[in-house]
């Protein structure tokens, strides 16, 4: 009786930084000069390794995660910049005090149709500020949430954790008749 050992199929819409980056947070390191077609023959050899966490429990989560396609948002070329005219035309109409004219939309149900067309690629930055900038307007029938990845959305809120730890320093010295109190600020 012969064996033969299965290889296991990984999605090509899993990119070799994103194979990295998986099992990086699942605490195995892959040399990142190793061509993908490597890693993926050898990736039976870094489940060994692995300690898993909250979203992916065991070995069975992860070999499924890396069967289906991959979470991650990207568009073609050619639909990025559809994507991205549509945002900039949404964004323009939001800085001209949201005005139907026959520049940039002509009906109240246009912005909301170019919203939808484009509120799935939340990973784009002018993306998410155009579904902001629709949901400030009188003419907003729905509130857009964009779609946004965990991955961008991790990285969103370390963002928002940095941007808020502004902590001063505040000293005070005590003063004499010659020289007055001293306030500084580091």
């Amino acid at each position: 009786m012969l064996y033969y050992k299965l290889k296991m199929l990984i999605d090509k819409s899993h990119s070799k930084k994103d194979i990295i980056a998986l099992f990086r947070k699942l605490g195995v390191v892959i040399d990142d000069e190793l061509p993908k077609g490597n890693i993926v023959s050898d990736i039976e050899k870094y489940f060994k390794d692995v300690s898993y966490n909250d979203k992916i429990k065991n070995c069975t989560e992860l070999k499924e995660y890396l069967r289906k396609s991959s979470p991650k948002q990207r568009p073609t070329t050619q639909q990025k910049k559809e994507i991205m005219f549509i945002a900039k035309k949404i964004i323009k109409w939001a800085k001209n005090d949201y005005m139907l004219d026959m520049n940039t939309y002509k009906k109240i149900s246009d912005p909301y149709d170019d919203i939808m067309r484009i509120y799935m690629w939340g990973d784009l930055s002018s993306v998410r500020r155009a579904c902001r900038l629709y949901n400030y307007s009188i003419y907003c029938k729905d509130h857009v949430n964009p779609i946004i990845s965990e991955e961008v959305e991790e990285e969103l809120n370390q963002n928002k954790i940095i941007k808020q730890q502004i902590i001063y320093k505040l000293i005070i010295k005590r003063s004499t008749k010659e020289n007055p109190i001293t306030v500084r600020f580091d």
